[in-house]
């Protein structure tokens, strides 16, 4: 096989930036795509080149790599006028990083087959910091020569590598962990408010979910943040709706059931309806305090909330998640 030297990556959203940013700091030619174009500027100065179209971008490059938002952007960055698969030659690798439905996955193997190009599908754990300082948890599904062949590369965006087998096993295995996240984020929330409600400190109450036998980063690191009432986004909550939507969908081809995830997408549904969906995914708590009259944080008694601010942008919340759900 041909030494990848050329690499194209394709949207530079929050985690395609920090990948992007160490394809370019490995001393790697990078060309870079995104839908808006400004996000391209930083890489320019740094000497990537900026592709006009996907097709552009992909065109005379070893390596196509590209992370993007949901399967209606896949099906159209890859399969629609200009997009990835008009420009594609013999001999490419193609690499989806995005959260997809296993069979989007199955349909991009196929298509690039046919063509001659290599696909691995490679979604990530992690958020945008790990995405940043290269400490994703990536996850490699393709032919296993294939695998190994950019796995010197994957290693420059991740802390380690895993190789799941076949294509759609990666996709499959992303939606399997943000499955077990979002019941994680939900039981987190609960128990929070449930502490609060009894009037135990909370500060003391997170001092034993640090050590306690289930104890976990996930736990730990959202816990303290809300307690901080900090909700800066390392992973979207109208993301994490967007894929518990997809969890549902899977599923339901495979006959399995999910009863708490469904109770999850109606509290993410709630918080994306109250205005929190460009905030962590950890806000789902906000749904939970609404409904509550109390805040979750840490320094004693909190406020009774009555929920002024909550119930100021309630009036928005059936239309809202009527537009994520459809998405």
């Amino acid at each position: 096989m041909k030494v990848i030297e050329k690499i194209a990556y394709l949207g530079l959203g929050s985690m395609g930036t920090g990948m992007a940013s160490n394809l370019l700091k490995a001393g790697y030619e990078l060309t870079v795509w995104n839908r808006t174009a400004a996000k391209c500027d930083s890489f320019a100065r740094k000497g990537a080149r900026v592709g006009q179209t996907p097709a552009d971008a992909v065109r005379d490059v070893d390596l196509i790599i590209y992370s993007l938002s949901d399967d209606a952007v896949v099906d159209k960055i890859v399969f629609g006028k200009d997009g990835v698969l008009s420009a594609v030659t013999a001999g490419q690798i193609a690499i989806d990083m995005s959260t997809v439905l296993p069979a989007t996955s199955s349909r991009e193997q196929k298509a690039y087959e046919k063509r001659g190009v290599d696909f691995i599908d490679a979604p990530v754990f992690g958020s945008k910091e790990e995405s940043a300082n290269a400490g994703l948890w990536v996850l490699a599904a393709g032919e296993k020569e294939v695998v190994e062949k950019v796995k010197p590369i994957l290693e420059k965006l991740g802390h380690t590598v895993h190789n799941l087998g076949k294509n759609g096993n990666a996709t499959a295995m992303k939606l399997v962990g943000n499955l077990i996240v979002a019941l994680e984020l939900e039981a987190l929330s609960e128990g929070l408010l449930l502490a609060r409600k009894a009037g135990l400190d909370l500060t003391t109450v997170m001092e034993g979910v640090k050590v306690a036998d289930f104890r976990s980063p996930l736990l730990v690191g959202n816990g303290e943040n809300i307690l901080k009432r900090d909700f800066s986004t390392n992973f979207a909550l109208q993301l994490m709706l967007k894929d518990t939507n997809l969890i549902e969908q899977f599923s339901e081809t495979l006959g399995s059931p999910i009863p708490g995830l469904r109770v999850v997408q109606d509290n993410l549904a709630d918080a994306v309806g109250l205005g929190f969906g460009k905030e962590n995914a950890s806000a789902v708590i906000k749904a939970l305090e609404k409904g509550a009259g109390v805040e979750v944080a840490a320094g004693g008694e909190s406020p009774e909330r009555g929920s002024a601010e909550y119930l100021a942008r309630s009036n928005e919340k059936s239309r809202v998640c009527a537009v994520v759900k459809g998405h």
